[in-house]
């Protein structure tokens, strides 16, 4: 019987754990110096990931507040 999962490489596990780290509310800075990243703008444009629960989270925010 075949599983059919996806392989998934080990650099996939570095967009994870900045998506975690930054839905976590890290500190940015703290999450580019963990990747090693020079610029905290490579760890937002490249590495972070908001799903749509995550956007909506954001946008409660104000609709909540107001």
């Amino acid at each position: 019987m075949e599983l059919k999962i996806k392989r998934h490489t080990p650099h996939e596990c570095r967009h994870t754990l900045a998506s975690l780290l930054n839905n976590a509310d890290a500190n940015p800075t703290a999450i580019k110096r963990i990747l090693g990243h020079a610029s905290s703008n490579i760890t937002e444009k490249h590495y972070t990931h908001k799903d749509l629960h995550q956007l909506k989270k954001a946008m409660d925010l104000i609709v909540f507040k107001y």
